[in-house]
């Protein structure tokens, strides 16, 4: 099996473990074995997903009240900074795991006065990425991303309670689960783990 295919299988296998928690690994792994040793890893990385972990994840990130992008930056309780600098610390629990390989960044940047954003605002995605381990696969990039920001009804309502646990607390979680399972394993190519906000006011962090 080629290593695009390996990755493919992971990380589609992951999220429909984390989206359908009803479903068992064996299920997701039902089809027969063609490559055994890494199909035995595709096997431990599902097998590793924990339904528990990502439903933590979730009730976390609910309980910052509302993670809109124009929200508190500095509030350790509640608001977009809470939620950023919370995820920055798990993924950086997970890289502890991966002997190196992993690094994470908070990736910031001024987003300018725009359509939903009345004024100039600070937007961060948090990153981890999983080096690749073959020289002439290294540069071949996986990203799998999930939008930890939400909104009420009005995206530019900084105030207002936006647990936002569907849209995309779940998504985020997800990604955070599969980080830190697949950070101890060792793939040919790299792969990038994304918490990205601004979704709600035009995919400004996934776009940066």
């Amino acid at each position: 099996m080629k290593p695009t295919t390996l990755i493919t299988r992971i990380l589609a296998a992951t999220l429909i473990l984390s989206a359908t928690t009803f479903i068992t690994a064996q299920s997701v792994i039902r089809r027969p074995s063609t490559s055994s040793s890494r199909n035995r890893t595709i096997a431990s990385v599902v097998r590793e997903i924990d339904a528990k972990n990502i439903e933590r994840t979730i009730r976390q990130l609910v309980s910052f009240g509302t993670r809109n992008t124009l929200s508190e930056q500095d509030d350790p309780k509640r608001g977009i900074g809470a939620a950023r600098d919370w995820l920055y610390t798990e993924f950086l629990k997970a890289a502890e795991t991966s002997g190196g390989r992993m690094t994470v960044e908070k990736q910031s940047f001024e987003q300018p006065k725009a359509n939903r954003i009345p004024q100039a605002t600070i937007v961060t995605n948090v990153v981890a990425t999983l080096k690749g381990t073959a020289p002439e696969s290294v540069d071949r990039v996986y990203v799998v991303s999930g939008h930890y920001d939400s909104m009420c009804n009005s995206a530019t309502d900084a105030k207002c309670d936006a647990p936002g646990a569907n849209d995309d607390a779940s998504g985020t979680a997800a990604v955070l689960e599969m980080a830190r399972v697949m950070a101890k394993y060792k793939f040919e190519a790299t792969i990038v783990f994304m918490a990205v906000p601004g979704e709600e006011q035009g995919l400004l962090g996934a776009t940066h």
